[in-house]
């Protein structure tokens, strides 16, 4: 549906994108997302873009730091992002880009595919749903959040294999535990 609706902008698999990101690629990450939801989760090292930038700003504040990488934009199922990607991908390959991509599937794919998502803390199996049409695509609705884990660090708002799942991850390699109530 996304690709065919726009055809000029390159679409990149999220495997892709983990390779790319992997082998340490020079890579400019654009969530274009509300604040709202990047707050939720993000893909690490995104940086979020006002979906409804103005082409010229976006250029005169990203142009630059664009020159010599792959800008790949993404939200949550790739219709923001290939609408702005369409808009500024001439100018940022005039800028130096070496390519401009829309994640395929977006974050939601991602998501999915049980890529790692990281929030202002850290590691976080949740993700941000846009709304309750577009939320239905998420296959693991147990981690659908409209809100940020709290600054305590709680247990995020999801039952049963949601919440063992945050907590194994939260306890995971380099981590030091399970969080306690009155610790953190």
């Amino acid at each position: 549906m996304v690709r065919s609706g726009y055809a000029d902008v390159a679409q990149l698999p999220a495997e892709k994108l983990a390779e790319l990101v992997g082998r340490g690629d020079d890579l400019l990450i654009l969530d274009v997302r509300e604040e709202e939801e990047h707050r939720v989760s993000h893909i690490a090292g995104a940086i979020r873009v006002d979906p409804g930038i103005w082409s010229s700003t976006f250029l005169s504040r990203l142009g630059q730091a664009a020159k010599g990488k792959k800008v790949v934009l993404y939200c949550s199922v790739g219709v923001r992002s290939s609408k702005l990607a369409g808009r500024v991908q001439e100018g940022l390959l005039a800028a130096g880009a070496t390519g401009v991509y829309n994640l395929a599937g977006g974050i939601f794919r991602w998501h999915n595919e049980q890529r790692s998502l990281v929030d202002d803390k850290g590691p976080t199996p949740l993700v941000h749903p846009y709304d309750a049409n577009w939320g239905g695509l998420l296959l693991r609705q147990e981690h659908a959040a409209t809100a940020p884990r709290s600054a305590r660090m709680e247990e995020p708002r999801c039952a049963g294999a949601a919440g063992a799942e945050w907590r194994q991850v939260m306890a995971g390699p380099g981590r030091p535990g399970p969080f306690k109530e009155s610790g953190r």
